[in-house]
Parts: structure tokens; C-alpha cells; sequence
């Protein structure tokens, strides 16, 4: 694998996932809104990180990713935002099957591609925030010596004051956002038909998954 596809894939731990540019960040939260921000990322990439080191098999791992982001990520708004203009298309039906496997096939991915990363640690920086959007800024710092990689983490705080994870940038590009552009790429090379993106997810998973 390349260095760029590693890195990448290990950020996405928690799920890719942005509107179509990140909005101006200024200070306007409270000093402790802003701490409170940073302690949920870094809680957050600590479960992570330990989930690596200490999951045995891949079934342990998936399940410890799908209890992180029912946890930590609203899977639900990122569900939406990645289906863009078609989203106002897609039954009710539709889109509770696209939700679920858009869930199942990021567990499966991520399950799959960082089951070798446990010694990398994510140190946590400043975060800024504009309204109900906060962005953390943090580094991976790699066991072998290998040049840190900036990572920026999107929360949003909802409103019951607790804050969930939106996406995540890694070397410049919002996860959540790319992941959008090729969904819409799947849907209009097939006319807007849902049922080839439920396909389109269908196979990334059983790529995903290990033979028995």
C-alpha cells in the first residue's frame, strides 16, 4: 500500500466523512466549549487507537468500530449529507437500506484496512469553532519515525450540547466529502437509480470481508 493510502485509511478509523467546504472557523465558542471539543477528540482517537492494539480478531474489531460510531458519529446526518441532491429522490425505504449498508461497509472497510496499525498515537491540538461547528486540529505521530500527518476533525455540537464527529481531513481533502462525489459519480452514471449505488456498497463490503 502507498504511503498516502495508509495514512489516509488510518484517520478514516471513525469513518470518513463534511459539507463541500469546510465554513470560516473563528473563535466564538467559550474557552471551555473549545477544551470540551478537544477532550472529545482525544478520548476519541484514544478508544480508537486502543481498539487496534487490543482486538485479536477482525470480528472484535468490526465490533468494536460499530459501538465507536454509534457512540461518537452521527451516522445518520453523514448518511444524508454523502447522498447530496439525490437524498430528496430516495424513498423513506431506500434510504434506511442505503443508511445501513453505508454503516456496515464503513465498518467492514475500516475493520479490514487498520487491523496492522496499534502503535501510532494521535496527539490533539487547538480547536475553533464558528456556531455549532468545531474543527480540532491533531497530528499522527507514527511509531517508526515516519514525518507526522496533519489531521482536522469536524464536530458538530448538537442540541442537547453533546458533540458528534462529521468528518475527518486528511492531507487536505474532507473524507465525507469525497465520499459524496463518488456516490453522485455511482447515481448519475445510472441515472439517478439508487438500486446501483445500494450495489455499488452491496460489493464493497464483501470485499471487505475476509474469507472464512
Amino acid at each position: 500500500m502507498d504511503l498516502i493510502g495508509n495514512t489516509a485509511r488510518l484517520a478514516l478509523l471513525l469513518l470518513p466523512l463534511a459539507l463541500l467546504s469546510a465554513p470560516a472557523m473563528a473563535d466564538e465558542a467559550d474557552p471551555q466549549e473549545l477544551a470540551r471539543a478537544e477532550l472529545f477528540v482525544t478520548e476519541m482517537a484514544d478508544k480508537a487507537i486502543g481498539l487496534l492494539s487490543m482486538a485479536e480478531t477482525n470480528a472484535e474489531r468490526e465490533d468494536g468500530f460499530r459501538d465507536l460510531l454509534a457512540e461518537r458519529a452521527n451516522m445518520r446526518r453523514i448518511a444524508r449529507f454523502t447522498l447530496g441532491q439525490f437524498v430528496r429522490k430516495v424513498s423513506d425505504e431506500d434510504f434506511e437500506t442505503f443508511h445501513a449498508l453505508l454503516d456496515q461497509m464503513i465498518v467492514k472497510v475500516y475493520a479490514n484496512r487498520l487491523k496492522d496499525y496499534s502503535e501510532e498515537r494521535v496527539e490533539v491540538g487547538k480547536a475553533r469553532s464558528k456556531k455549532r461547528n468545531f474543527i480540532v486540529a491533531s497530528k499522527i505521530v507514527f511509531a517508526n519515525g515516519r514525518d507526522p500527518i496533519a489531521i482536522d476533525w469536524w464536530l458538530v455540537r448538537e442540541k442537547d450540547g453533546s458533540f458528534t464527529l462529521f468528518d475527518v481531513q486528511v492531507l487536505g481533502v474532507w473524507m465525507a466529502q469525497e465520499q459524496r462525489a463518488s456516490f453522485s459519480s455511482v447515481l448519475k452514471n445510472n441515472k439517478g437509480d439508487i438500486n446501483a449505488l445500494l450495489e455499488h456498497l452491496r460489493k464493497q463490503i464483501a470485499d471487505n470481508t475476509p474469507s472464512a
